[in-house]
């Protein structure tokens, strides 16, 4: 029996621009949260059987499987769970470097990723030391809000 033998080649890339424009449809849950970041309160939703409470907020329980209609009003200061340093950007996204952070806000059981400022970035070994884990944060509000997640500009240190 012949195995056929396949000449080692470096792996091929190639260059892909996607300039993608978009609707998405939120439904009700999304749409609530959406419309909750336009008046600067942050919504989130409470299990009815284990109590965990989402941020954002989910139509339905991802361990009870049952509706999660409770909903209550969370505070916009939380723990930053982790971060990463993003030192390339995108379009459309902010201006490299900048932390996106995994937020715990206060009374969650569920972490909101966001921006968080207020980070020194000129010698990269000495930014993970500026934000420990379960550094406090708060919410900034934009001064025109839209219904958007950028309703929230971005979460800094708090105090």
């Amino acid at each position: 029996m012949t195995t056929p033998t396949t000449p080692a080649t470096a792996p091929v890339t190639q260059a892909v621009r996607w300039d993608l424009g978009y609707d998405i449809h939120l439904g009700a849950t999304w749409s609530r949260f959406m419309q909750g970041l336009r008046e600067a309160k942050i919504l989130a939703n409470r299990c009815p059987d284990c109590r965990r409470v989402f941020v954002p907020p989910q139509a339905y329980c991802e361990s009870c499987y049952v509706p999660t209609d409770e909903w209550l009003e969370l505070p916009g200061e939380g723990s930053l769970e982790v971060f990463t340093v993003v030192w390339h950007g995108f379009t459309g996204g902010p201006t490299p470097p900048y932390v996106v952070g995994a937020i715990r806000l206060d009374g969650a059981d569920t972490l909101l990723m966001h921006v968080v400022t207020g980070l020194d970035f000129s010698d990269p070994a000495t930014v993970r030391d500026q934000l420990p884990q379960g550094s406090r944060v708060r919410a900034v509000w934009s001064a025109e809000r839209a219904g958007h997640i950028l309703d929230i500009s971005h979460f800094e240190p708090a105090g």
